[in-house]
């Protein structure tokens, strides 16, 4: 094959690429050229920089010797990603977004609680580290709940005085102090491993405003020679792990350097998000008032306290997607300068309500949406697949050419073999990913085999560009646990029983796809209220056909419910395993339920299928796309073993073969051609092999 373009290649992440601040610009530029020709070497096709963390975003010099790397990087023909932040979570600018107002930080709602005997009373102060009394009300309770949600009790008004809270009853009661707070301590925040700092609001749009103005205006200004009003060279700018700090995490876990001193004996109470204007926008959307209403989010499962769970964390989503992801994709648009990054634990759907919201929801305002891939052992990147499946299921919801993915050997600590650096890259991009920001060492494999590594990524990439084809839709049931999620004090949250059977049935449903190698995409109930039936298939506003669309055990709110019914009667196939958690979607006549998992599968349609195998083999993951040519199938085997696979392939190919990408040769492999779209192929994989099914002229 020819040479592999810069477009493929991966990109590295070299966040002081002006190493020595006292270079005149002559001698700047050559040590840059040298670093990026050390780094080309090794087969990347550009970095992903920034401006210098010495006097972070406020040294107009600093930003000036960025913009002449920056310039000496496109004169070489190399990519240019920019980096948002002085580290992460990004939003706070190294801290300048909350110094500029410390209004602008990040809030939570925190309970404290206190058993009551008949008659007694309680009087609570305003503990350390918050900032006021929002309610407080008792409540009769027994054997660790409470039995009734009506107020024994009950102190309206916010207030830092002391608040008395009485039991008139006869029977135990608990007392239940809800308090506001800002969320700094036991987050995220401060427990990272990069800078302990106060963080922002972002689903305060004031916040995120003063964080353009502080970060991404200068970058446009001193840019924009370079940006889509110049050569347009600059392909998109990289935020990185916003998030609502939802919970407590990392406990034990203390960065390098704090921008702002905290106080680990403040109490850690359980605790959700809140936000600048949540109580005014939560009353104004659902009518009515959300302080009475606080217990819901720690407390009950009944119809009512899910109604309440589900209004909150849907109204929290839709702050920060308008605040955060809208604004910056907004303003990105507007000058030029492409919107991507990823958010922060993508990998368990548990977390989504917690740390971001629907990500579907989220992740459409970029124009590359991205991930973060921590592991670099195959099997685990095969474990966590559903982060880039995820991720890729969004971007082909809203025609998004390109999915980024921030790899990194992070989890092992950097201890693993080049072959397995390749294989887990390689995996990725069989779920969907096709940029890679790459924060493997620079030493991570010798220069040729580091080369060769990246140009193989780099031409898989080339020989596989074309349309994603999947036949099968599954349901990002989001719903669920915003009905059922309730604040904790555990570290990353406590999880119920309904939201562990939906995760886990998610999960099931998931991976029993991936080891039939039938490939699929993800949706939710808003994107399927945009879809409509053709001729049998769901038709999508991207233009994908999908045959069936499969739903994990979970608790359906009215409108996923009425667009289920919708689509059903319109001709979609609709399938679900049966759940003792979940009986009611066994009433709907819109889902055929299935005994057990094995016979939903026996269901698929599989003549609109473009891969299939009939048995499973664990660890091989299919990616199949159509251009001009007819179509590619790539294959990846995460296994450190060899797995023989057969599959059934349908679709336009012309002269089959079986091709690696790493070592540029044609391998064995049985086709036999059953019609004219349709192939049968058997072929044996090396350990962390990937190979390509194609015709022939595609890899001539």
């Amino acid at each position: 094959m020819k040479a592999i373009d810069n477009m493929h290649l991966p990109l590295k992440i070299t966040h002081e690429l002006v190493h020595d601040p006292n270079l005149d610009d002559a001698a700047l530029k050559e040590s840059v050229r040298r670093h990026l020709q050390y780094l080309a070497d090794r087969g990347f096709g550009g970095v992903v920089t920034n401006v210098s963390w010495r006097n972070y975003a406020t040294d107009p010099e600093e930003w000036r010797k960025m913009a002449l790397a920056i310039d000496t990087a496109c004169e070489m023909g190399m990519r240019v990603w920019l980096y948002d932040e002085k580290g992460y979570p990004s939003g706070g600018a190294g801290g300048l977004t909350v110094d500029a107002d410390p209004d602008y930080e990040a809030l939570g709602i925190a309970m404290m609680t206190c058993e009551l005997a008949p008659g007694e009373s309680v009087t609570r102060e305003l503990p350390r580290g918050h900032e006021c009394f929002m309610f407080a009300a008792t409540y009769p309770y027994a054997e660790g709940k409470i039995t009734d949600f009506s107020c024994l009790h009950a102190v309206f008004g916010k207030s830092t005085q002391p608040v008395t809270l009485e039991n008139p009853s006869d029977a135990p009661a608990l007392a239940c102090f809800f308090l506001k707070k800002r969320l700094y301590e036991g987050t995220h925040a401060q427990h990272n491993v990069c800078d302990a700092r106060r963080y922002i609001d972002v689903t305060n749009p004031d916040a995120v405003r003063e964080f353009i103005r502080n970060t991404y205006k200068p970058c446009y200004d001193y840019t924009k020679h370079h940006l889509a009003e110049g050569d347009g060279k600059i392909e998109a700018m990289f935020t990185d792990e916003p998030s609502l700090m939802g919970c407590y995490i990392n406990f034990g876990l203390y960065p390098p350097r704090a921008h702002d001193a905290y106080d680990d004996t403040l109490p850690l109470y359980p605790v959700v998000s809140f936000g600048r204007d949540v109580e005014n926008q939560f009353s104004a959307r659902y009518g009515y008032p959300l302080a009475p209403n606080l217990v819901y989010l720690f407390f009950g499962e009944n119809d009512r306290a899910k109604q309440v769970r589900y209004d909150y964390y849907r109204l929290i989503s839709d702050l920060y997607e308008q605040s955060y992801f809208a604004q910056l994709s907004n303003w990105c648009c507007a000058h030029g300068l492409p919107f991507s990054g990823h958010i922060l634990l993508e990998d368990d759907i548990r977390y989504h309500t917690v740390f971001e919201g629907n990500y579907f929801s989220l992740l459409r305002h970029m124009h590359t949406p991205g991930i973060d891939m921590l592991h670099s052992i195959p099997m685990k990147v095969h474990n966590d697949a559903f982060t880039p499946k995820l991720v890729s299921s969004i971007a082909h919801a809203y025609g998004r050419p390109h999915v980024m993915s921030e790899v990194s050997a992070h989890a092992q600590g950097g201890n693993v073999t080049p072959m397995q650096m390749y294989a887990s890259m390689s995996l990725q991009y069989a779920l969907g990913v096709d940029i890679f920001t790459s924060y493997y060492s620079e030493q991570q494999a010798e220069p040729a085999l580091y080369k060769q590594i990246n140009e193989a990524l780099g031409r898989a990439d080339a020989i596989t560009k074309g349309r994603h084809q999947a036949g099968i839709m599954l349901y990002y049931p989001i719903e669920t646990f915003q009905m059922h999620h309730k604040g904790s004090d555990q570290p990353y949250g406590a999880y119920c029983a309904e939201e562990n059977t939906c995760a886990d049935g998610l999960r099931s449903l998931f991976y029993g796809l991936l080891d039939r190698q039938i490939d699929f995409d993800f949706t939710d109930c808003e994107y399927l209220e945009k879809c409509h039936m053709t001729d049998g298939y769901l038709n999508t506003p991207t233009g994908y056909l999908y045959s069936a669309l499969l739903l994990p055990p979970m608790e359906l709110c009215d409108r996923a419910r009425a667009v289920l019914q919708k689509l059903a009667d319109q001709g979609l196939t609709v399938l679900s395993p049966q759940s003792n958690m979940f009986p009611a979607i066994s009433k709907y006549s819109f889902a055929t339920v299935t005994q057990n998992e094995a016979e939903l599968f026996e269901k698929l349609p599989t003549h609109a299928l473009p891969c299939f195998a009939s048995q499973p083999t664990n660890g091989v993951v299919c990616k199949c796309t159509t251009g001009a040519g007819g179509k590619r199938y790539l294959f990846v085997n995460a296994r450190e073993s060899e797995q023989t696979v057969q599959v059934t392939l349908r679709g336009k190919l012309p002269d089959p073969v079986l091709y690696d990408p790493f070592t540029q040769k044609t391998l064995s492999a049985t086709f036999e051609q059953v019609d004219e779209q349709i192939w049968s192929a058997t072929f044996t994989m090396d350990a962390l092999q990937t190979v390509i099914v194609t015709g022939k002229a595609n890899v001539q």
